[in-house]
């Protein structure tokens, strides 16, 4: 894998990452901009790194199957985000008070870093094969 398809999988995702988190503020289900664009960077890591090419070259990069596979990952993402997260402030808990999604938010954590480390091997395994 070439340093420049490296660097346009990286650029890509945070273009696409900057777009829908401030421009449609989605943010996936996580409702962090870090853990929205990390997925996308490991994501379009791991297309540059296990796709075929295809499509005109830039720079020698064929940026059509990472543009494809990041933008599709920021649609799932924006699809999973639900109302509370699009809604950057939510109200203080009181003392002794809990949320009724909080056994949802462990079970999207536990996924969350499951998925990492997926994409996370994955994309190394392509770059270093």
């Amino acid at each position: 894998m070439l340093f420049s398809e490296i660097i346009f999988a990286i650029v890509v995702a945070i273009l696409i990452g900057v777009l829908f988190y401030y421009g449609f503020k989605y943010s996936g289900p996580w409702g962090s901009f870090w853990s929205f664009i990390l997925i996308l960077i490991l994501a379009g890591l791991a297309a540059s790194a296990w796709l075929e090419p295809v499509g005109p070259l830039f720079y020698d990069v064929a940026w059509i199957p990472v543009l494809f596979v990041v933008l599709l990952f920021a649609l799932l993402l924006a699809a999973a985000t639900t109302p509370e997260t699009r809604r950057r402030r939510r109200r203080p808990l009181e003392p002794g008070e809990t949320r009724e999604e909080e056994a949802a938010t462990v079970t999207l954590g536990v996924f969350f870093w499951i998925f990492m480390l997926f994409l996370l091997i994955a994309a190394l395994w392509g770059i270093f094969r």
